[in-house]
């Protein structure tokens, strides 16, 4: 008898819109994972030959990293500078001349730098994506993300925001995670435990529906940030 109000039970409960609005369409995506780092200026060393400018939009050198650290800086998309007084964030901003150009960011507004159109990087919920396939503020539902407990202990809902795009992020099934301070390494990246740092796994995602991404979108306080965000102690401080 348990056994059968068990089964009505769940029956009743798939039925009803929320439930299906959460299921995946059977899509899956390919995820990797990328951050922000904190580059120190005293600890890395190299030789003057391999010391390279970061420059900005109009070739001023904004500062002098060694090449290894440049690679990083531009690999991830933006970067902590610790020049030992001072931390100071930069954005990758354009390629001008063949060369990369960045911008200093008001770490009182984007404390983890910028994505495209200038919206905020949202860590744990916002992902990099090919925008011959999607605009910037689309919404992905990712039942695998949902439930999953943030390293602030916030609780996630599995949807994440379109708020930026990388030259390796290429195909309509390619994703890159942004966990902020958090590299693929980390024990406290959430969601490198559960595999989103791997291109070897598979994870179902389907969009979102228009009311759904409106009600994330809001939530998330996107373009910019949840204002409870930047007050939060991770979110402020750089990790190494």
């Amino acid at each position: 008898m348990n056994f059968y109000k068990l089964l009505l039970a769940t029956v009743l409960v798939c039925v009803l819109p929320s439930c299906a609005a959460k299921h995946s369409d059977g899509k899956e995506m390919v995820p990797t994972i990328y951050y922000k780092p904190t580059i120190n200026q005293k600890s890395s060393q190299c030789t003057a030959d391999d010391l390279r400018d970061l420059l900005s939009p109009e070739g001023e050198s904004l500062v002098t990293l060694c090449q290894k650290d440049f690679d990083l800086c531009l690999l991830q998309g933006s970067c902590f500078v610790d020049n030992g007084k001072e931390v100071i964030s930069y954005n990758y901003h354009s390629i001008k001349d063949s060369v990369p150009r960045f911008i200093p960011v008001d770490l009182k507004v984007c404390p983890f730098g910028y994505g495209v159109r200038s919206s905020c990087l949202d860590p744990y919920f916002s992902v990099a994506a090919d925008l011959k396939y999607y605009k910037p503020g689309d919404v992905i539902f990712i039942p695998r993300l949902e439930g999953a407990v943030l390293p602030n202990r916030e609780v996630h809902d599995g949807f994440m925001i379109v708020r930026d795009s990388g030259g390796g992020v290429l195909g309509q099934h390619r994703f890159d995670f942004f966990t902020g301070f958090f590299d693929h390494r980390s024990r406290q990246n959430t969601l490198a435990r559960l595999g989103f740092g791997d291109p070897k796994n598979r994870f179902e995602y389907r969009m979102a529906t228009e009311a759904e991404s409106q009600a994330v979108r809001t939530k998330r306080n996107y373009p910019g940030l949840k204002a409870s965000a930047l007050e939060e102690g991770y979110l402020t401080r750089p990790h190494r």
